[in-house]
């Protein structure tokens, strides 16, 4: 069954065919093309109207999606049904409370937890605008901050699963995580640490495109990310806060939203071992798994 997209939205199309958002079943009313950038950035337009033959395929968190919702959320505040359910519960609860504080990058954060929730549903939408669908496998290597925070809860919440490693790892250890894994795409902490993996990353073939958490991405070693298109954090927020608004716009009038709840049981992240007696092996956790740890620590507390 056909179905339209009326709102304004705003999508890229991937030079590999397989990397399409869209089947070969499926059509569009404009032919989208990209902008080219300096430093090999790709940059999406936006389309007025969009027709295809079936759906786009989007994941939701039940709980932080809920304004997408025909009806709302079924869902009682506390009934989390995907990791990163537990913010918009926290924002509910909490609202205009301080829910992080960062002084030790550059820029400096303090964020509400009203503004956290926000900043995820941006950060996750802007991830699907520039291709990461469900169940796809991406990496984050980086170390704890606020962006980093933002980062892994946005990439749950797309139904795509996180591959976590912190950037004390060997350049040959996360190279090998990188591709075990079949990430798909590179989430990154800074220039200097990805040029220190610039040699190794030459050699991936499957990256989607690589997002730069903190930093400029004048000082990145581009030659190693040669054809992949880059994208800053605010890139990101940016591309998710007006694509969101377009497709709530589009809800609201009755255009056509097709959405599927991520499970409990879906995969949220794949943490590699150490590696200290060998090779680091993948383990599979689920949301389930990882909100009974939160459950129980909640229960410990009260």
């Amino acid at each position: 069954m056909a179905i339209t997209i009326r709102s304004t939205f705003a999508l890229p199309l991937l030079d590999c065919p397989t990397n399409s958002l869209f089947s070969r079943s499926q059509r569009m009313c404009s032919r989208p093309c990209l902008v080219a950038g300096p430093r090999h950035i790709w940059r999406p337009r936006v389309f007025s109207s969009l027709e295809v033959d079936s759906p786009l395929r989007r994941k939701y968190s039940p709980l932080l999606d809920w304004t997408l919702l025909p009806n709302g959320s079924t869902l009682a505040s506390n009934e989390w049904r995907a990791v990163p359910d537990i913010w918009h519960s926290s924002a509910e609860k909490y609202g205009d409370q301080i829910a992080l504080v960062d002084p030790y990058h550059d820029p400096p954060a303090k964020l509400t937890y009203k503004q956290l929730e926000q900043d995820i549903l941006d950060f996750s939408e802007g991830l699907r605008v520039v291709g990461l669908v469900p169940d796809d496998k991406i990496s984050l290597f980086a170390d704890n901050s606020s962006r980093w925070l933002v980062a892994d809860q946005g990439i749950m919440a797309t139904g795509a699963i996180n591959v976590v490693r912190g950037t004390r790892s060997s350049n040959d250890e996360l190279m090998q995580i990188y591709n075990h894994s079949e990430s798909i795409a590179l989430v990154v902490d800074n220039p200097d640490f990805f040029n220190k993996l610039a040699e190794s990353f030459m050699l991936v073939e499957n990256s989607r495109f690589l997002v730069l958490l903190w930093g400029a991405k004048s000082d990145l070693n581009t030659e190693a990310a040669k054809d992949i298109p880059i994208y800053d954090y605010m890139e990101i927020m940016r591309i998710g806060h007006e694509s969101r608004l377009s497709l709530l716009t589009s809800c609201k009038k009755g255009g056509f939203c097709t959405l599927e709840t991520i499970e409990p049981d879906d995969i949220a992240t794949l943490m590699y071992t150490s590696g200290t007696s060998g090779i680091p092996k993948g383990v599979m956790l689920t949301h389930r798994n990882l909100l009974h740890q939160v459950t129980q620590c909640q229960q410990s507390f009260m």
